[in-house]
């Protein structure tokens, strides 16, 4: 059996001002930065079509594994490469999400030199946070995309008569090799999310600003 990959850590949800007390180049921070989780709702959206498809994959593949007729066997590998090319689809949209978000979190470096000066090192951690995140998806966005050639190969090997138990297996294990390496990324990924959040939740309460975050 294909090993399966875990969901992705997401930015805490959009923080509401409940009291105004950091200075204007803060306010102007808040603003990037909740606009900067609203681009990511795309990438959240994504989340459970993505674990649906590679729920589907994992059960067509299964039952593929049962078959011995190429007859039977192509249908399910066609549906399969299908789904895969879906996912495809699915992470080039999250991609774009995060890279959107991201472009508008960018916004606020310009700011950081106007704060107060006791509040600029949490501004500053936020940042490096941020970049750390960032590089991190980047990586897995380029392994999960080899995954989904990978997965695309071993079902278009599947469908061939000659196939050999032994080159099935060769193929299956280096499958299984890329997902473990997804989600060692994914771990890397949903930690350096923590670190934002901690770090943004820091930055407001170093900048005296009153905001509460949705449960």
């Amino acid at each position: 059996m294909k090993k399966g990959i875990q969901l992705l850590g997401t930015v805490a949800l959009a923080a509401v001002l409940t009291a105004c007390f950091g200075n204007d180049a803060a306010m102007d921070m808040h603003e990037h930065l909740e606009n900067a989780v609203e681009k990511e709702q795309v990438f959240q959206e994504q989340q459970s079509p993505l674990t649906e498809a590679e729920k589907q994959e994992h059960e067509l593949y299964d039952e593929m594994l049962t078959l011995t007729e190429v007859e039977e066997i192509e249908p399910l590998a066609d549906e399969a490469i299908a789904s895969a090319e879906e996912r495809r689809a699915l992470i080039d949209n999250e991609k774009q999400s995060i890279d959107d978000a991201y472009e508008e979190f960018q916004e606020v470096e310009g700011h950081v030199s106007n704060l107060d000066e006791d509040v600029q090192p949490a501004a500053e951690d936020m940042i490096a946070a941020m970049d750390a995140r960032y590089e991190a998806y980047q990586e897995l966005y380029e392994e999960y995309n080899n995954t989904i050639d990978m997965d695309i190969e071993l079902y278009e090997m599947i469908k061939r008569e000659e196939l050999t138990i032994e080159e099935l297996q060769e193929k299956h294990d280096e499958v299984n090799e890329a997902y473990d390496r997804i989600n060692q990324l994914n771990t890397a990924f949903n930690k350096r999310t923590q670190e934002y959040n901690e770090t943004k939740r820091a930055f407001y309460e170093s900048a005296d600003m009153g905001v509460e975050e949705p449960v």
